[in-house]
């Protein structure tokens, strides 16, 4: 089998010749948890990175890789990488498995199971903006040529930043910080969650900005409602959906998202403010939010009592709640 190489997509690549790791580029064989992947049954994962796994281990790895010569992916982010990885390096990948998995999950989903793993998930993702990264995205002119070079210098640094995850934890260190004291907060009743397992939906009430690794963690839920008091009788209001309910997963009940255009309206008619209007996002966005914002699209004061809006929305959730009844 010839050594595979990177090349970021573009339209010179045959797909016959690639396999098409973490988004949705042309490939003659997917690796994908993106809707509209191709993925077969025998490698699927809730992460790409899984599935990039389960081929490392695969006793028939060369035969199914008889044929290619190129890894692509169409975007850049710490699965993204992981995933190339795990194809190209398969027996290091393994050996760190776990590692690179909880590093996925950081950032896919927003969710802290292991510090190495958010460490090496901060990393990678200041590694495209931090001035201090040789390959920031501010350094190139061309996006082709910007992502070849982040993934060539990613793949490069991977395997260091496996053995030392706080290789630069300059890039990462006040943000690493900030989760820490957001889980704090949640845990200790510094800030208040609220949970309704059987709707996927969770309510955060915080008086100040939460970080959402910290939230999404504590939260365990896709529907999150943030609940901002800064002021006395006043309320600032973001739902948000999370990746669970975009990603193709294979763990879990099926995850969906009800067209919200109706709450929308409901919201404006029976939670109403002056200098702000209720507007919700595209549900084909990963992360869609609906928030009560003025005409800029910031977040604004809303007088509205916290447990009218928790009651329209736990409301327009139940009329298709995520669990089966009775359990």
């Amino acid at each position: 089998m010839a050594e595979l190489v990177y090349r970021h997509w573009n339209p010179a690549l045959n797909p016959e010749e690639c396999v098409s790791v973490d988004g949705n580029s042309p490939g003659r064989l997917h690796l994908s948890h993106w809707p509209g992947n191709r993925t077969p049954e025998r490698f699927r994962h809730d992460l790409s990175t899984g599935m990039a796994l389960k081929l490392a281990e695969a006793p028939d790895r060369a035969e199914v890789l008889k044929g290619f010569t190129t890894v692509t992916n169409n975007h850049w982010d710490t699965d993204g990488l992981c995933s190339v990885f795990a194809v190209m390096q398969p027996g290091l990948a393994l050996a760190h498995g776990q590692t690179l998995l909880a590093a996925a999950l950081a950032g896919d989903f927003g969710l802290f199971t292991t510090p190495e793993g958010v460490k090496i998930d901060l990393t990678l993702t200041a590694l495209t903006k931090h001035p201090g990264s040789p390959v920031a995205s501010q350094g190139f002119d061309e996006d082709l040529q910007r992502r070849q070079a982040q993934y060539e210098f990613g793949l490069d640094m991977l395997p260091r930043l496996l053995a030392n995850p706080d290789l630069h934890a300059d890039w990462f260190a006040q943000e690493f910080w900030t989760i820490q004291q957001d889980l704090r907060a949640l845990r200790e009743g510094d800030a208040e969650i609220e949970r309704f397992d059987a709707l996927d939906f969770a309510v955060v009430t915080t008086d100040r900005p939460l970080h959402e690794t910290a939230v999404n963690t504590a939260a365990g839920c896709d529907r999150i409602l943030t609940v901002l008091d800064t002021h006395p009788g006043l309320h600032r209001y973001g739902l948000r959906l999370t990746t669970l309910s975009w990603f193709d997963l294979v763990s879990g009940p099926k995850r969906t998202r009800p067209d919200w255009s109706g709450l929308v309206q409901q919201l404006n008619r029976e939670a109403p403010a002056e200098g702000g209007h209720w507007f919700a996002e595209s549900l084909q966005e990963p992360n869609p939010v609906l928030e009560f914002v003025n005409d800029k699209g910031d977040l604004v004061p809303n007088g509205t009592r916290p447990e009218v809006v928790k009651r329209l929305m736990a409301q327009f959730f139940s009329r298709g709640p995520y669990l089966p009844a009775g359990i």
